[in-house]
């Protein structure tokens, strides 16, 4: 039987160039939106006490 080989880098180029750079572009804009929402969530506010609370207990355990 005649053909590439399984994971034949040849096989595995089925975009042209500009379409994979386009896909790649697609996939980071989707990304940078998916992170920037997360960011513009914010910390928790119970997330904040709990490193509030660690802080002052390491400052603690320093003094003594």
């Amino acid at each position: 039987m005649a053909g590439n080989p399984p994971g034949d880098p040849e096989k595995s180029k089925t975009r042209s160039d500009p379409q994979r750079q386009n896909a790649n572009a697609l996939i980071a804009t989707k990304l940078r939106g998916y992170y920037d929402g997360i960011i513009e969530e914010g910390t928790p506010a119970h997330l904040l006490d709990l490193l509030e609370r660690l802080q002052d207990a390491e400052t603690a355990a320093k003094k003594k």
